[in-house]
């Protein structure tokens, strides 16, 4: 596969490769592209996260908001990161299948 940059495409790149922050141009692009597929996926989840919560508003699985439900969620995040552990809720944004 051969891709053709614009002007200023190939010269960021060449700056970047000459910066030391990749190799070669090939493991730029392979870095961009990973990236991409990377955000992709997590829109997915995120998508898929939101669509869950709004049926489960449909049927009526809520939990209501109140001041001690926040300070819990913020004791556990706090606790978490104390801790150096990534912050999880199958509440919220479902884990990277990958993770």
């Amino acid at each position: 596969m051969q891709i053709k940059f614009s002007d200023t495409d190939e010269t960021f790149i060449k700056a970047q490769v000459q910066a030391g922050f990749y190799t070669n141009e090939t493991e730029l692009v392979h870095s961009a592209v990973r990236r991409l597929r990377e955000e992709k996926e997590r829109v997915t989840r995120f998508k898929t996260a939101v669509e869950k919560g709004v049926q489960e508003v449909k049927q009526g699985k809520t939990t209501p908001y109140t001041p001690d439900l926040m300070e819990e969620i913020v004791q556990t995040a706090i606790q978490k990161a104390e801790n150096g552990e990534p912050y999880y809720s199958a509440n919220a944004i479902p884990k990277n299948p990958k993770s």
